[in-house]
């Protein structure tokens, strides 16, 4: 299947997502802020990204758009459980940065995989030359 890369710093959250997308066959990488994400995806590919939006060193934000600048067509999912009415809707923020989906907190197990295939299954842009 494709090798996934966990951006997110709550362990709970961090390893119930690896264990769904495992039980689904693919290979997990795992990160604990958006620092060690994007020295992650440097050294190995990964098909696909999920990383959580509010995070220490690196937060998510920061991450996917620096993804989405440096390494176009990666795909990119984004997670939160801030979608509070009188914050800034973050997902919708993130949504807003090209390539990228988003998920919100709390989600199931099928709303993981769902989300996860479909994205993997979308056509990548074509790339610059």
């Amino acid at each position: 299947m494709a090798r996934i890369l966990i951006a997110e710093d709550e362990a709970l959250v961090r390893n119930t997502l690896r264990r769904i997308l495992e039980l689904d066959g693919h290979e997990v990488v795992e990160a604990e802020n958006g620092e060690v994400a994007l020295a992650l995806f440097r050294e190995q590919h990964c098909d696909l990204v999920i990383a959580d939006l509010f995070m220490p060193v690196m937060d998510g934000l920061e991450l996917l758009n620096e993804l989405s600048q440096k390494f176009p067509g990666t795909k990119l999912i984004a997670i939160s459980g801030s979608v509070y009415e009188r914050r800034p809707r973050f997902l919708e923020i993130a949504g807003r940065i090209q390539s990228v989906r988003t998920l919100a907190k709390p989600f199931t197990a099928s709303d993981v995989t769902t989300m996860v295939n479909q994205t993997l299954a979308e056509e990548s842009p074509e790339q610059p030359e």
